[in-house]
């Protein structure tokens, strides 16, 4: 459903990634693991049309995307970038309903449906988002990027800096609108165990490239790999 052929990037005239393929099936969550440092930012963002690609290409159902990340996100990509993106000064609801209808979609339907999925943000639907804590930021940055729509969720490091209650949370609502919504999920994280909750299996990158690809019970099970390229 989802795929990088062969993307090669970076920026200037440094390439951090070399010649990457993985593939999200429908209704697939999927990790992309290893340390920092490894390229697996510079992955998300090419597949968001953030850099230039110096080869290859990303594409959703067999179809290349086109360079504007706009016109990604029309397609169906969703994007949560490392270190949240929200509107610091609009409100909660206000930062859901224009990314709904940025995508063509009812603004006031769409807030509805989130706050149901992410009660957390109930008392603060009417502050503005720069007031949050980190983790209720990076919430609200998921919602906004469901409130498109997506067909594939990109997900740069979304526990970074957030509690483990909020964790537990997060992974309890991306499984529900996976099994419900058939959204297929890339997950880049550094947290093994929010990935093994949620992911069927993981590709493993070192030094740009993708080293490995591991299904769940093999990779819970290897801590040579755990400890070699994860740092587990």
């Amino acid at each position: 459903m989802f795929k990088i052929l062969n993307a090669t990037g970076g920026y200037g005239k440094t390439t951090i990634i070399r010649d990457i393929s993985l593939e999200v099936k429908a209704g697939e969550i999927v990790a992309l693991l290893g340390r920092n440092g490894v390229g697996k930012s510079t992955v998300m963002r090419y597949a968001a049309g953030l850099i230039p690609a110096m080869a290859g290409h990303a594409e959703i159902e067999g179809i290349p995307m086109p360079n504007s990340p706009a016109k990604r996100a029309k397609m169906g990509l969703g994007y949560v970038p490392q270190g949240r993106f929200v509107f610091p000064r609009m409100t909660v609801i206000e930062n859901i309903a224009v990314a709904a209808a940025s995508n063509g979609y009812n603004p006031k339907n769409t807030v509805e449906e989130l706050m149901e999925d992410f009660p957390i943000l109930v008392p603060k639907a009417n502050e503005l988002a720069g007031g949050l804590s980190g983790g209720q930021q990076q919430v609200l940055a998921l919602a906004r990027a469901l409130a498109t729509r997506p067909k594939i969720l990109l997900l740069d490091e979304p526990t970074e800096g957030v509690q483990p209650s909020i964790i537990d949370e997060m992974s309890g609502v991306l499984k529900r609108i996976n099994k419900e919504n058939n959204i297929a999920i890339l997950v880049a994280e550094q947290d093994l165990d929010f990935c093994l909750s949620i992911a069927t299996r993981a590709y493993v990158m070192d030094k740009g490239e993708v080293h490995m690809e591991i299904d769940r019970d093999s990779l819970r099970a290897n801590k040579t790999l755990q400890k070699e390229l994860l740092g587990v």
